[in-house]
C-alpha cells in the first residue's frame, strides 16, 4: 500500500523535521501539498523552501498537489477570469516539484439555475485545464463535493462530467468525508468511477458534517470501502486528509491504513 499525507501551507519547521523522519522511515511514500496562494509572502517562501527540501532529500517520493479552492476560487462563478488564471500559476508552481496530479473542486452552485446549465458550463473549463495541464503530463483530479451547493456530489454527476469533458487526463480522487456527508455510497464512487479513480482522501465522520476526523472515530464503514477497493485493483496513493497537531499522529493514522488493508483488502 502507497500512503500519503496534506501538508497545509501554515505548517512549522519543527512540523517539516517529523516529516523528515516519516519519510526517512518510509511511513509514507507519498504527500499532499498545495498551492500557497492564501497566506503571507512570508509564509508562502517557507512553505516552498521546505517542499523544495523534501523533495530533494527524497527524489522518489509522489508528490500531489491541492489546486485552489473554496468559493472566490469557483470555476462556476460568472467572473472566470481570475480563477482560472490562479489555476493556471498554481499548475506552473506545481511543476517545479514533479507534480503528476492536481486535485480540483469544481465549484459552488445556485438552486436558481440548473445543474445542467453548470455541467455545459463546466466542460470548456476543464478541457482548457486539462490541454494546459497535459504539457507537463500532470493530470487533473476532480474531488467529490459533500452537499447539493457544490458540483460534482453524486457518482453519476462525476462520470457525466468526466465523460462529456473528453479528455484522457481528467481523472477522480474520492474524498471518504465528503462522500459520507452527502449520503451517496462510498461504494457507488468506487464502482462508478472505478475506470477514473487515481487518489483518495480518507477521513471520518458522523454524516453531518466534513470533520477530517481520524478514521474509525466517526460512522464511515471503511471495511465495505477497502473490499471495493479490493475488487477494482486500486493501487494508488492512500492519502490521509486528517486534523492533525504532529508527526507522531501520522504514524497513528498509517497503522489505520495497515489494519483495514490487511483486514478486508480480499
Amino acid at each position: 500500500m502507497k500512503k500519503a499525507f496534506t501538508i497545509n501551507c501554515m505548517r512549522t519547521e519543527d512540523d517539516f523535521e517529523g516529516y523528515d523522519k516519516l519519510l526517512s522511515e518510509n511511513v509514507y511514500q507519498g504527500i499532499e501539498i498545495f498551492y500557497p496562494y492564501n497566506v503571507t509572502e512570508e509564509q508562502a517562501v517557507f512553505y516552498t523552501n521546505s517542499i523544495r527540501k523534501i523533495k530533494k532529500a527524497f527524489p522518489n517520493l509522489e508528490i500531489v498537489m491541492h489546486l485552489p479552492h473554496g468559493y472566490q476560487n469557483s470555476l462556476t462563478n460568472e467572473r472566470l477570469d481570475s480563477s482560472y488564471k490562479l489555476m493556471i500559476q498554481a499548475i506552473e508552481y506545481a511543476k517545479e516539484f514533479g507534480v503528476k496530479k492536481l486535485t480540483l473542486h469544481l465549484g459552488f452552485v445556485s438552486n436558481d439555475i440548473s445543474r445542467i446549465k453548470y455541467i455545459e458550463k463546466i466542460i470548456p473549463v476543464l478541457q482548457e485545464l486539462c490541454d494546459y495541464s497535459k504539457k507537463y503530463q500532470m493530470n487533473i483530479m476532480i474531488e467529490n463535493m459533500p452537499t447539493e451547493c457544490e458540483l460534482g456530489v453524486s457518482p453519476n454527476e462525476l462520470l457525466e462530467i468526466i465523460q462529456k469533458t473528453n479528455r484522457d487526463n481528467l481523472k477522480f480522487i474520492l474524498d471518504t468525508g465528503h462522500a459520507f456527508v452527502s449520503k451517496y455510497p462510498l461504494t457507488d464512487f468506487v464502482y462508478t468511477l472505478k475506470d477514473y479513480l487515481t487518489h483518495m482522501h480518507f477521513n471520518d465522520n458522523n454524516g453531518e458534517k466534513d470533520e477530517h476526523k481520524r478514521m474509525h472515530y466517526g460512522k464511515i464503514d471503511f471495511a465495505a470501502l477497502f473490499k471495493a477497493l479490493a475488487k477494482i485493483n486500486y493501487n494508488e496513493l492512500h492519502c490521509m486528509e486528517v486534523i492533525f497537531k504532529n508527526y507522531q499522529e501520522l504514524i497513528l493514522f498509517s497503522d489505520d491504513l495497515e489494519h483495514y488493508k490487511k483486514e478486508y483488502d480480499v
